[in-house]
This record gives C-alpha cells, sequence and structure tokens, in this order.
C-alpha cells in the first residue's frame, strides 16, 4: 500500500483530503504545520507528499527546500497562488507538481497516481545502471563526476530516459507524455523548468552542457 502524507494546516481540508485517500486504498498520515510534517516524512518516508504552501511558523517553500535536503520523494504543491510566477517557482524549487485551490479531489487522485507512475518502482532500482561521459546513474542514484547528486523523483525520469535513448530528440511533447503520461497541453513552464533544473545541477560539477535544445522540436543528449 502507498504512503501518503498531507502538510495542511486546515483542518477541514486535511481531514477531506485524508478520508478521500483512505477511500481509494492509500495509507494515509498528516501533519498540521511544516515542522511536524518535515519530521513525520524523515520517520515514515512516504511514497508521495501533498504540501500546502500558506503554513503557519514554516512556509511551505521553506518546508520544500528542507524535504530537497534529505528526499527526492514527489512532492505535489498546493495552493491559492495562481499566479504563473508561483509555479515556475516551486518547481526550481523542487517541487513535483502544482496544484490552485479550490481543486477537484478526483484530480488530485490523477495527479498522485502520475507522479507515483513517474517514480521508479524499488524492483526495479537494483536493475537500473545507465551510463553517458560523466552522468551515471546507478540503482537510481546520479553520480556527475563521480559525485552524488540528488535529484527529484520527475528530474530524475527525464535523466533517466534520456540517457536511456542518448540519440532521440524528444519533443517537447514526447517528452510530457512520456514522463507525466498524460496527454500534452502545451504546458511548456512545467518542461522547461525541470530541464533547466537538470542543467543545473550539472553544471555544478561539469563545464559540458549535457542537454541540448533543438529549436522548434525539442531535446536531446548532447
Amino acid at each position: 500500500m502507498k504512503k501518503i502524507t498531507i502538510i495542511e494546516d486546515d483542518t477541514d481540508i486535511r481531514n477531506m483530503i485524508t478520508k478521500f485517500l483512505i477511500n481509494q486504498k492509500y495509507e494515509v498520515c498528516s501533519a498540521p504545520n511544516g515542522k511536524e510534517g518535515i519530521e513525520l516524512c524523515k520517520r515514515i518516508l512516504p511514497d508521495i507528499i501533498i504540501l500546502d504552501l500558506m503554513l503557519p511558523a514554516l512556509s511551505g517553500d521553506n518546508v520544500l527546500k528542507q524535504l530537497r535536503t534529505f528526499t527526492n520523494i514527489p512532492v505535489i504543491v498546493v495552493s491559492a497562488k495562481t499566479m504563473v510566477q508561483s509555479k515556475i517557482d516551486l518547481l526550481r524549487m523542487g517541487a513535483d507538481d502544482y496544484m490552485t485551490k479550490p481543486f477537484n479531489l478526483y484530480e488530485l487522485l490523477a495527479r498522485i497516481e502520475a507522479n507515483l507512475k513517474r517514480s521508479v518502482p524499488a524492483s526495479q532500482k537494483e536493475d537500473l545502471h545507465l551510463r553517458y561521459k560523466d552522468i551515471e546513474i546507478e540503482n537510481c542514484t546520479v553520480y556527475i563526476k563521480g559525485t552524488m547528486v540528488q535529484f527529484t523523483s520527475t528530474e530524475l525520469a527525464i535523466l533517466i530516459l534520456l540517457l536511456q535513448y542518448p540519440q532521440k530528440i524528444f519533443s517537447k511533447q514526447n517528452l510530457y507524455e512520456s514522463i507525466w503520461q498524460e496527454e500534452y497541453a502545451y504546458d511548456n513552464d512545467t518542461i522547461n523548468t525541470h530541464i533547466s533544473n537538470i542543467r543545473k545541477k550539472i553544471k555544478r560539477y561539469t563545464d559540458t552542457d549535457y542537454i541540448e535544445t533543438v529549436w522548434g522540436i525539442g531535446y536531446k543528449l548532447k
């Protein structure tokens, strides 16, 4: 049974999501604030996290930053903020997905299922060995020039796909539908931001630009 952690200060919303997901056969635990949420995630290591932004004391974006220091578990951010820039900033900080309040519970369920599909199953991790020049992926851990580098689950899924097919040019539609496993709806901000995150992490350890933008088409390994 997959485990989900909800970090949400609104009791009614937290209970509503919890009840709904339990009925969908998930194991659910929750926290009313960021500090307790971080400790809960460290303790139980859930399969996915649902994170509210407007939290007391420790804001959701700071919770996200702390989560990314010890886990690449998928994080779905939920917020009343609707600005595109807010979404881009959160994706840059390591969020895997973003929903605005109010939201439909079945849409949330669909996004949970899509994010869980992107996570590499534990049964496959031991068999995953990929290498391309200075980048090596061993059991879902990424090494660049021998240094272990933390990637989110979505970033890792994109990088694995590129390394598996080093000669292939992925259109944005092809890339989106391969990773998100849903119909492409011209969501360039999401794709561009995740690609930018991957490039920045690689650039910290090597001067080589490993991901090439094929203008008008998409991306490929360089």
